[in-house]
């Protein structure tokens, strides 16, 4: 288990499958007095709640991000089937603190037999991870909670292009997963140093593959900065080259006021 595995719900309420989980310290982020579950550990504990519901690999999903949970919360994860066919399921997931929605994930779930397997996207010429410089520490960082679960090293960066190449491992057992990279792509704000401390509106995560390594590049590429609000796309890749993730994501730049 990982610290975004949720336990299942003896007895759900309205016949849907629900989950039940503690935002733990690996699960938040903010200062001290004010660490918050992180939208995606949110978006890693649906997907892992709707493919364990399913039994079906992901194939896509978006969060809205509505509301905060907090250090130490329950959050209920209830998952509903919405719609879909034989081979591919539509669902939802809906995270909640009491009354409270915190996120709300659609997507789809499972695969069709016999389809195509063409990649048109490639890893870029980057150097190794053990010739990349660590990450800058992040203002936030604290040794319990979620930023230092992962290491971050450089490969990219250039800021007036709006472009950063990443290598980014887990410092902590966990295979490759659907859920893993859902997390690890909300790292997206990370990428310029005006959108570190923004807020993240969505995330849109497609799934390629789901392969083992140690290292996986995040390639983030923003489309631009308009209405206080950043644009952007990203690509995963595993450290041989394979492509396990496409996603987008819209995030709010940091409200900077003058004092």
């Amino acid at each position: 288990m990982v610290f975004w595995t949720a336990a299942p719900v003896v007895e759900p309420v309205g016949g849907a499958a629900a989950f039940r989980m503690t935002a733990l310290p690996q699960a938040c982020v903010g200062p001290d007095d004010h660490q918050f579950f992180m939208g995606g550990v949110a978006m890693a504990a649906a997907t892992d709640a709707l493919e364990r519901t399913t039994g079906k690999p992901l194939l896509w999903a978006t969060i809205q991000f509505l509301s905060h949970g907090f250090l130490g919360d329950e959050i209920d994860i209830g998952v509903e089937a919405v719609g879909g066919g034989r081979n591919v399921m539509q669902m939802m997931a809906t995270l909640s603190k009491g009354d409270v929605v915190l996120q709300r994930v659609i997507g789809a779930l499972g695969e069709r037999p016999n389809g195509r397997e063409d990649v048109f996207v490639s890893i870029p010429d980057v150097p190794p991870p053990d010739g990349c410089a660590p990450k800058a520490d992040d203002t936030f960082g604290r040794p319990d909670n979620l930023l230092a679960q992962f290491e971050r090293r450089t490969a990219v960066e250039d800021n007036d292009k709006g472009y950063e190449c990443m290598w980014m491992r887990p410092l902590f057992d966990a295979q490759v997963s659907a859920s893993l990279l859902a997390l690890m792509s909300d790292f997206f704000l990370g990428a310029h140093p005006v959108t570190r401390g923004g807020t993240s509106l969505d995330n849109t995560l497609r799934v390629h593959a789901t392969v083992p390594t140690e290292w996986v590049l995040c390639v983030t590429q923003y489309a631009g900065f308009v209405r206080g609000a950043v644009h952007g796309s990203q690509h995963m890749f595993s450290q041989n080259g394979v492509l396990l993730t496409s996603s987008s994501q819209t995030g709010l730049l940091p409200n900077r006021r003058k004092a």
